[in-house]
């Protein structure tokens, strides 16, 4: 369904976007023109090329039971949301997986994370400085839906001629640090920052990585909540300790607030 809005951007960009399913031919003809959806769906019934794919969820029992649901015999065989991205040869050479069933991205998430798209259909975003660097914010959706995960981008701009650290860090240092307040239902994923670049202090035999310039990360997030939980607020800490070639500031904080409207049921 979240595909369904991105189509017209893969087209435009020359790529073709199709979906499989262990549904039948009849099943899925039905839900296309129900919901008017353009692309193929293709039906894989006996989920024998989904195997193949590694994309089954054979604990779907244990995951459905942690939304408190029981599985029918006829949904064996259901594959874990997960996107392909195929050359022109065929050939798979990026494959998104999520944990369970119910954890879908965002279709500008996709266009972004897996084929490089950028697109202007996005959260609000959030700003904020402090001294020697500004720190941007925006999730790749302006709303969510119930198990969506949502990517929040961090664009940090730190002023010429600093730097600040990125682990590991010596002791008695501070390496760059995000911190998302925590709110029930929601999942953050670990961030993964840029190893960055050598650097030594005259006279100190201490090797540091610091990061200077334009750094820029993605958080997962994923909402974790049935629908009807309305809209939050994420409140995000940057944490950081910025340097120059012969002056280093005490640790310092950043912070920012990002909103995210919940999707109304209609859509």
């Amino acid at each position: 369904m979240e595909l369904r809005g991105i189509a017209d951007d893969l087209a435009r960009a020359g790529i073709a976007l199709f979906a499989v399913s262990y549904d039948s031919v009849t099943t899925l003809a039905s839900f296309g023109a129900k919901h008017r959806i353009t692309y193929p769906l293709l039906s894989d019934e006996g989920s024998q090329t989904l195997r193949q794919l590694g994309m089954v969820d054979d604990d779907l029992d244990r995951h459905a039971a942690e939304f408190g649901r029981v599985i029918r015999d006829d949904q064996r065989g259901v594959a874990y949301p997960a996107v392909l991205v195929l050359d022109q040869d065929g050939i798979v050479v990026e494959k998104r997986l999520h944990r369970n069933y119910r954890i879908r991205d965002t279709g500008t998430g996709l266009l972004e994370a897996a084929l490089q798209i950028a697109t202007p259909a996005r959260g609000l975003e959030a700003a904020a400085r402090d001294g020697t660097i500004q720190v941007r914010a925006h999730f790749d959706a302006p709303v969510y839906r119930p198990y969506q995960q949502l990517r929040m981008t961090l664009t940090l701009e730190i002023a010429e001629g600093w730097h600040v650290y990125a682990e590991p860090v010596p002791p008695g240092y501070a390496a760059l640090f995000v911190e998302i307040e925590p709110v029930a239902g929601l999942e953050v994923e670990p961030v993964t920052w840029p190893i960055g670049r050598s650097f030594r202090v005259t006279g100190l035999g201490e090797e540091f990585r610091v990061l200077d310039g334009t750094v820029r990360v993605t958080v997962p997030v994923t909402f974790a909540a049935t629908a009807g939980r309305g809209d939050v607020t994420v409140d995000v800490t940057i944490r950081y300790q910025a340097c120059s070639q012969t002056l280093c500031l005490p640790p310092a904080i950043v912070r920012c607030r990002l909103p995210v409207r919940e999707a109304p049921l209609a859509e």
